[in-house]
């Protein structure tokens, strides 16, 4: 599998305690939550839609997958730069429509896989500018979990580009995790490696993305997850 892109988008207000626990791992986490820049969260979160499509777009590339709705790295210029592109300016973040437009454009494996790492990199530098707090990575790792749950159907199979995209998004949290994890916040940084052991645990379980019929999945973990991370976001 691809390693995960560490990716992924205030005013002051009383800290809360908030208690966080990992089923089956006896430490008990104590975050003291703070206010979080919505924007930063939102702006953190489309980095993670984008680090995403780019990840599959490799897989796609490496294994021969095909997806339905076209190529993933056409994707982020289409659905999820423009409304990011402002908010992104705003921030000082430099423009990632040069790059993504290079990987769209397609070419040999190894021009693409230039194309995708100049991307990756590209990335990074915007979330570094962005200079998150961990209470903001924190509700973006639980953002992506949302929209990870939301692409499976918890009625019956998923289909094949739905899964595969609820795997690629859970794959970039837990590449958000790994950064939350050097936050100077030894309680944040606690939690952080809790729930990335969590969706480590998770994406073992769950079945390989190149799929070419519905997947069976059950979302109870990413729920799970979903319902630990929820109680910072109550706090907030």
């Amino acid at each position: 599998m691809l390693a995960a892109l560490g990716l992924a988008a205030g005013a002051a207000a009383s800290a809360q305690a908030v208690r966080l626990e990992v089923p089956g791992r006896p430490a008990v986490v104590q975050v003291e939550a703070v206010a979080s820049n919505p924007e930063t969260v939102r702006l953190l979160v489309g980095l993670g839609r984008i680090g995403a499509d780019l990840q599959l777009g490799m897989l796609f590339l490496g294994d021969g997958l095909t997806n339905p709705e076209g190529s993933h790295f056409s994707q982020p210029l289409k659905e999820t730069w423009p409304g990011l592109k402002d908010g992104m300016q705003a921030a000082g973040v430099p423009d990632l429509e040069p790059v993504l437009q290079k990987l769209e454009a397609g070419g040999s494996k190894d021009a693409v896989t230039a194309a995708y790492r100049e991307a990756e990199k590209a990335l990074l530098m915007a979330r570094s500018k962005l200079n998150p707090s961990a209470q903001d990575a924190a509700l973006a790792v639980l953002e992506l979990a949302k929209a990870a749950a939301a692409e499976i159907n918890a009625s019956g199979p998923t289909e094949v580009h739905a899964y595969q995209n609820a795997w690629a998004l859970l794959m970039v949290a837990r590449g958000e995790l790994d950064l939350l994890a050097r936050t100077p916040d030894p309680a944040m940084a606690k939690l952080a490696a809790a729930e990335g052991m969590a969706i480590d645990d998770m994406i073992i379980s769950m079945p390989d993305p190149n799929q070419t019929a519905p997947v069976s999945f059950d979302p109870t973990p990413i729920l799970d997850l979903i319902g630990r991370l929820g109680k910072i976001d109550e706090s907030v």
